[in-house]
């Protein structure tokens, strides 16, 4: 083989490893549809270096961008909407900055999770509002009996339509820990942010 050669060839395996790579993290992000009904749009998909997968949620309601802000931010209505909420508590409060606990119930034989949940309000534009959910598992102590979770990011994203309607988009990714099999977990994971945005709907409506 000749040198020129040698360069053609490995710039053959080059190319191909690269599209390769550019593939799987095209694959990475293609969201599936899983659920469709009432209003609501469902969308799990594979997350890199992870067995669970994530899920986005998408529906619209008939009510204004501050209604919607004003019940997220309402401690005492939380566990009217967030699904399988056992326990809240509102830790930290400053402005447009939230500091939740809430332990989450799961069916035997699995114990409770729970998260200490930050909630960063933030003002794109006009209409536009974006809050960001992270998980900060080490912000209190574990409790005995309730599994801590490992790792939960996301975003809730609230778009005006117009003077009286809004478009929401709910998107997590979260690693449960301790031992729930991803091949059990990830079947059901369309039915939280389902759920989950049903109940929101029905007291944003309700609020406005």
């Amino acid at each position: 083989m000749t040198y020129i050669e040698g360069i053609q060839q490995r710039l053959f395996w080059i190319a191909i490893i690269v599209l390769l790579l550019t593939f799987r993290a095209s694959a990475q992000e293609n969201w599936n549809l899983v659920k469709e009904e009432a209003g609501i749009k469902v969308y799990t998909k594979t997350e890199s270096g992870s067995k669970y997968n994530a899920f986005k949620a998408e529906m619209q309601v008939s009510c204004k961008i501050e209604n919607i802000v004003e019940v997220l931010k309402n401690t005492d209505s939380i566990n009217n909407w967030v699904v399988n909420c056992k326990a809240v508590k509102l830790l930290k409060s400053e402005d447009n900055d939230q500091y939740y606990y809430i332990e989450t119930s799961l069916p035997f034989p699995f114990e409770n999770r729970d998260m200490v949940y930050r909630f960063q309000y933030i003002e794109i534009n006009s209409e536009q509002v974006k809050v960001i959910v992270t998980g900060i598992p080490e912000y209190i102590q574990p409790k005995e009996g309730i599994v801590r979770m490992v790792k939960t990011n996301g975003y809730w994203l609230l778009t005006s339509i117009d003077t009286d309607k809004t478009a929401l988009t709910y998107q997590m990714h979260v690693e449960p820990g301790g031992l729930i099999p991803a091949w059990l977990a990830n079947p059901f994971i369309k039915n939280v942010p389902f759920s989950t945005f049903k109940e929101l709907r029905n007291i944003v409506q309700r609020s406005k």
